[in-house]
């Protein structure tokens, strides 16, 4: 029985096998747009907002992906179409079927054509060893602008639209700065959700340590690794009053607070987040950390993409902007993300939201008021293409 036991594996290996190759060559079919990924989903809100998804092959390797996630309310959505960028180790999934804690949901359920970016490393398998992500030092800023841009031109074919507004959080907005000052003629505005302008310098101060030789950073870390991560948002989703991994935690919520609260690489004190100040719900933050992808191109983080050309095309572009800044992970962070937001040549919007953490920004318990709604009424006064 043990041969044929170990045929039967075979084959249905052999099958998996023969249907991912069926589904990257459909894939492939699509050129450099897009296909249909997923059986879209409808949100239960009022109105219903769909989401689709699409995938296009960027490249010869089972990692060289991106992918697109659509919300919409309806089949034509009747304001402007906005592409949202997320931050290092994020994607485009809607965390949580909750509008008030999810800025592209809440857009969308308001008449926004959202659209939303996973990168190339949103397919990477999580358990890939190191020494097996050697593509990722080809995985630079320009190849995710190039990623951005493919994007872009799908979008822009799909709904007629010349021109689209950009959201970028964190990483997200370095790269929406640097795709406005590589196309200014497709950017109708930029929203800017507590990032800014990055340099090999900026970097010392969000990036972790990680060994070498390392091609990619590790979203787990030395005592919080990645299975144990995992383990926690999991726990704190399912029963937030359960008894603490951390003993000197009293429970699951209360770990967790603490894990982003005390987070060194955002400032220590509420950088990350500030659930213990208020601005934040554990459970809300769980699910949202727990949609993050493992591994992120290290080679990202010693880049200056920006050159002085890029620089001076962007100053004379005037694209509008709109600026969100947390103050928790250090005292000059404002001022970068304003001296950022003045770079297009105008006039920047900027909201500076005291006492709060980086994604309390995104999702945190007044974001709804403090960041969406402001936004939506930005997006709408600076939207004149209305076709």
């Amino acid at each position: 029985m043990r041969p044929r036991y170990n045929f039967v594996r075979l084959a249905g290996f052999l099958t998996l096998a023969a249907m991912a190759v069926t589904r990257l060559c459909a894939l492939a079919a699509a050129g450099a747009g897009f296909a249909p990924s997923a059986t879209p989903r409808v949100f239960n809100t009022t109105p219903a907002v769909t989401e689709s998804i699409f995938e296009s092959v960027r490249g010869p390797s089972p990692l060289d992906r991106i992918g697109l996630h659509r919300l919409a309310a309806s089949s034509k959505p009747p304001g402007p179409v906005l592409l949202f960028l997320p931050g290092t180790n994020m994607n485009g999934a809607v965390p949580m079927p909750d509008p008030r804690h999810w800025l592209p949901l809440y857009l969308a359920l308001h008449g926004i054509d959202v659209w939303a970016l996973d990168y190339r490393t949103h397919f990477i398998p999580p358990d890939t060893p190191q020494d097996q992500l050697s593509a990722l030092r080809g995985w630079t800023d320009e190849l995710f602008e190039s990623d951005i841009d493919a994007a872009v031109d799908f979008i822009r074919t799909t709904t007629g639209r010349r021109r689209l507004f950009i959201a970028g959080f964190s990483r997200g907005a370095a790269f929406a700065y640097l795709y406005a000052a590589e196309h200014p003629q497709r950017v109708g505005g930029l929203i800017i959700l507590d990032g800014f302008i990055l340099t090999p310098l900026s970097y010392k101060a969000l990036a972790g340590k990680v060994p070498a030789p390392a091609y990619a950073t590790d979203i787990g870390g030395r005592s919080l690794t990645y299975e144990k991560r995992k383990a926690l948002l999991e726990l704190v989703i399912r029963d937030p009053g359960a008894p603490a991994p951390i003993a000197k935690f009293r429970t699951a919520r209360e770990n967790l607070e603490h894990v982003v609260y005390d987070s060194k690489g955002f400032g220590g004190r509420g950088g990350l987040a500030n659930p213990i100040g208020g601005y934040s719900d554990a459970v809300t933050l769980a699910h949202v950390l727990l949609t993050y992808d493992r591994y992120w191109p290290a080679v990202q983080d010693s880049e200056d993409p920006l050159t002085a050309a890029l620089r001076q095309r962007l100053a004379a572009s005037k694209i509008p902007v709109l600026a969100f800044s947390s103050t928790n992970i250090a005292p000059d962070w404002p001022a970068e993300v304003k001296r950022s937001a003045a770079a297009t040549g105008t006039d920047p919007s900027v909201i500076v939201l005291s006492g709060w953490g980086h994604l309390d920004v995104l999702c945190g318990t007044d974001a709804e008021k403090n960041v969406y709604a402001p936004a939506l009424a930005w997006l709408r006064q600076h939207w004149p293409e209305r076709k």
